[in-house]
C-alpha cells in the first residue's frame, strides 16, 4: 500500500510484487504494474494496471537457486558444456579438482582437460547428443599444474523445455586414491597367489623328497626284516624309531597348516605347545610366557596371533642366527599383546617389504583385518621385535554375541 499510495500521489508508474489470496484460499505471487492515465488537458484520471500471476516463475527460480547452491557446494566437479563441447559452467568442485578458475575454463573446449587423445571427448559428446548417458566412466584428466588425476565421470544430456538436447553435464569424482588402493590390492593378491604356490611347492617337496623317500627306505628295511626273521631286537627298535620320526614330521607338517590344538586347548595353550614342538624340530630355545588369567581369547583373534607367531618364528629360525627367541603374551586395557623378540642379525624393514617374500605383508594384513596394530622394529646386528595388539575379542565375535 505504501508503494501504491506514494506512486498515486506523485502520479508515477509503479511496479511491485506481492501476494494475494485467491478465491480457493491459496496465496499467489502477483506482479502488479500500474501506469497513470491522463486526459488531453493533463488531468489525472487514474491508473491502467495489470496483474500477472508469477507464482510458477518464482517457484522455478527458487528451484534453480537451490540447484545452483547444491552444484556450487558439491565436492565433485560439475561441468556444463554446450552441443559443441564448449564449457558453459564450472563449479567450485571443478576448480578444486582441476586447478582452473571458472574464468579460465568457461569458453574453452572441454577436451583441454585430456592429457592424451582429445578425440575421447568427441566420442563422449556424440554419445550424449544421441541421448545416452554414461555412468561411472573411468578415465584420466590433467590438472593445471600438469599432474594427472583418475576420475569417474557421469555424463548426461541437458534438455530444454521442449525436450531438445542443448548440451551436456559432467560430474567428475576423484578416484585416484581408490585406484591406488586397487593397485595395491591387485599386487597383494598376485603375491598371495605366488606365496600359496610357493607353500604348495614346499609341502610337495617335503612330502616327495623327504617323507616319501624315508617311507620307501623304511619299506625296504621292513622287507629285509621279513625275509630274515632272526634280525636282532636292536634292528627292530631302530626301525620303530625311524617310523616314529616320520610320524612326528608328518604331524609337524600338519600343525604348520592347521593346528588342532588351537581348537582343543585354546589359543594360549595351543601356541605354547606349538612353540615347544617347533623348538624341538629346529633345535632352538623358545621362552614362552603368558600373563596370569590370560587363558581365553576368541578363535579368530587366536588364529591371527598364531599365524603371526608362526611367521615370526620361521623368520627368526631362518635369518636371526641365534638359537633363542622370547615370546610374551599379556593383556592390557581389553587388548591382547604379543611380543616376539630375538637378539639376532636383524634386517632392513623397507628392503624386506619390497622383496619377493610376503611374510611381513601377510602379518600386517592379518592384524589390520582384525582392527589391531602391529609394530615391527629391527636393526641390523641388533635383533628384531614384533609387537602385536589385538582386541581381546574380535568385533565380529562381539557383534554375534550381542545379537
Amino acid at each position: 500500500m505504501g508503494v501504491y499510495t506514494q506512486a498515486f500521489d506523485r502520479r508515477e508508474e509503479f511496479r511491485m510484487t506481492y501476494r494475494l489470496r485467491r478465491q480457493d484460499g491459496e496465496y499467489r505471487w502477483i506482479l502488479d504494474v500500474g501506469v497513470p492515465r491522463f486526459d488531453q488537458s493533463g488531468v489525472f484520471l487514474g491508473y491502467i494496471g495489470i496483474g500477472l500471476d508469477e507464482t510458477d516463475r518464482k517457484l522455478a527460480e527458487d528451484v534453480r537457486s537451490r540447484y545452483a547452491a547444491i552444484v556450487e557446494s558439491s565436492d565433485d566437479a560439475i561441468i556444463g558444456a554446450d552441443r559443441k563441447g564448449t564449457i558453459t559452467h564450472w563449479n567450485k568442485g571443478a576448480e578444486r579438482l582441476y586447478g582452473y578458475s571458472a574464468s579460465e575454463a568457461i569458453g574453452k573446449d572441454i577436451a583441454f582437460l585430456q592429457p592424451t587423445d582429445p578425440s575421447e571427448s568427441k566420442h563422449i559428446l556424440a554419445r550424449v547428443l544421441d541421448g545416452k548417458q554414461l555412468r561411472e566412466y573411468e578415465t584420466v584428466r590433467q590438472r593445471k599444474d600438469g599432474t594427472r588425476v583418475s576420475v569417474a565421470l557421469t555424463i548426461s544430456p541437458i534438455l530444454d523445455s521442449e525436450g531438445q538436447i542443448t548440451g551436456k553435464s559432467a560430474i567428475a569424482r576423484d578416484i585416484t586414491e581408490r585406484k591406488r588402493a586397487e593397485e595395491v590390492l591387485s599386487g597383494m593378491s598376485r603375491r598371495l597367489i605366488e606365496a600359496q604356490e610357493q607353500e604348495r611347492t614346499r609341502i610337495a617337496r617335503e612330502l616327495h623328497d623327504d617323507i616319501n623317500q624315508r617311507l620307501a627306505l623304511l619299506a625296504v628295511e621292513l622287507e629285509q626284516v621279513r625275509e630274515n626273521p632272526t634280525e636282532p631286537e636292536a634292528r627292530l627298535l631302530e626301525l620303530q624309531r625311524k617310523t616314529q620320526e616320520i610320524a612326528n614330521d608328518v604331524q609337524a607338517l600338519s600343525h604348520e597348516l592347521h593346528s588342532a590344538k588351537l581348537e582343543y586347548l585354546g589359543a594360549v595353550s595351543g601356541m605354547r605347545s606349538w612353540c615347544r614342538e617347533f623348538a624341538e624340530r629346529r633345535k632352538m630355545e623358545i621362552e614362552f610366557k603368558s600373563s596370569e588369567g590370560l587363558t581365553s581369547v576368541s578363535s579368530d583373534v587366536g588364529l591371527c596371533l598364531f599365524r603371526v607367531l608362526q611367521e615370526a618364528l620361521h623368520n627368526a629360525a631362518r635369518h636371526s642366527g641365534v638359537g633363542r627367541v622370547e615370546v610374551q603374551l599379556s593383556e592390557h586395557a581389553g587388548e591382547v599383546h604379543m611380543v616376539i623378540n630375538d637378539q639376532g642379525r636383524g634386517f632392513e624393514i623397507e628392503r624386506a617389504m619390497q622383496g619377493k617374500g610376503l611374510g611381513l605383508t601377510s602379518m600386517q594384513e592379518r592384524v589390520r583385518l582384525m582392527r589391531g596394530k602391529i609394530y615391527i622394529r629391527s636393526t641390523p646386528m641388533a635383533g628384531t621385535t614384533v609387537h602385536v595388539q589385538l582386541p581381546f575379542r574380535s568385533e565380529q565375535v562381539s557383534q554375534r554375541a550381542a545379537g
